[in-house]
């Protein structure tokens, strides 16, 4: 007698969970209510001519002026293209030597340390001393010239 009443209240749960639940017991939902819809991942997503079309767009609208965006250019304190190949080249060989060149990569860098603020100020005076006028010259190769704008200071 236990045994039918146990069969019958098992049918009444299934029969109220098929009920409730659906066949399935979870609710399906399209993957699109997850992500969105599909990216498109083909090698022309659009035309080129799609593309120029949105670039002359682009082009043809108020652009802000340089100003706005960082002060003019007049008052740059480095100007595009106003340093030579021998001038970039010394200041990265003053970087190197004062020591700087590859310490941010170190797993310690800690720029407010006193050996980096050594280095730092070693690199300023090497920079701003006669070093970088003969390092400019070297690379140069003007090194047996006297440069009038030498000065003698270090």
């Amino acid at each position: 007698m236990q045994s039918k009443t146990i069969s019958a209240a098992i049918a009444l749960s299934a029969f109220a969970a098929l009920v409730l639940c659906g066949p399935s017991g979870a609710q399906t939902v399209p993957h699109e209510a997850w992500v969105g819809p599909p990216i498109a991942t083909g090698v022309r997503a659009l035309s080129r001519e799609a593309v120029n079309a949105d670039l002359q767009r682009a082009l043809s609208s108020a652009q802000a002026p340089q100003e706005a965006w960082v002060g003019s250019a007049s008052e740059a304190v480095v100007h595009v293209g106003a340093a030579t190949r021998a001038e970039v080249m010394a200041d990265l060989n003053l970087y190197d030597r004062a020591g700087l060149l590859g310490a941010q990569g170190s797993d310690v860098f800690d720029p407010f340390s006193a050996s980096m603020q050594q280095r730092l100020q070693s690199y300023v005076n090497l920079r701003h001393g006669s070093a970088f006028a003969r390092e400019v010259a070297r690379l140069e190769g003007r090194e047996g010239e006297t440069l009038a704008f030498v000065a003698d200071d270090d």
